[in-house]
């Protein structure tokens, strides 16, 4: 079966370089929160996954994040850590949307970005004020 995508969105590059890289065996990491509240106009109740597509110099990489079915109210959160590996840094990254069944309308109510080890570092600056 036929694997529809659907771009949801480009995640804008200063989100990216914001994530504190962590050194993992010969390469990088760096973790992202990542969530998002979509309605759709689909036939049925599609079974939909988030997947996060990321530029590793020439790589394209792909991670999945979470997968989930709309209901009857058609809406629904998806939402996870992404802990993107890379060798030469992250240049771009595009949320998706995966389906079996073609999405006829996507509504994204909400999209929310954020790299996980900045917001630690965010968090301990305002306990100590």
């Amino acid at each position: 079966m036929q694997t529809h995508s659907k771009l949801i969105d480009q995640v804008p590059s200063h989100l990216i370089r914001q994530a504190v890289p962590k050194r993992v065996g010969r390469g990088w990491r760096a973790d992202f929160n990542i969530a998002v509240w979509l309605h759709l106009i689909a036939s049925g109740d599609p079974q939909v996954t988030l997947k996060v597509s990321y530029q590793d110099g020439d790589v394209l990489r792909e991670q999945l994040i979470d997968r989930g079915r709309t209901g009857l109210n058609q809406r629904i959160l998806l939402c996870g850590i992404a802990r993107l590996e890379y060798n030469s840094g992250i240049d771009a990254m595009s949320l998706s949307l995966l389906s079996q069944e073609p999405i006829q309308t996507l509504m994204i109510d909400e999209l929310f970005v954020q790299a996980v080890d900045r917001a630690r570092i965010d968090e301990r600056n305002r306990k100590r004020r």
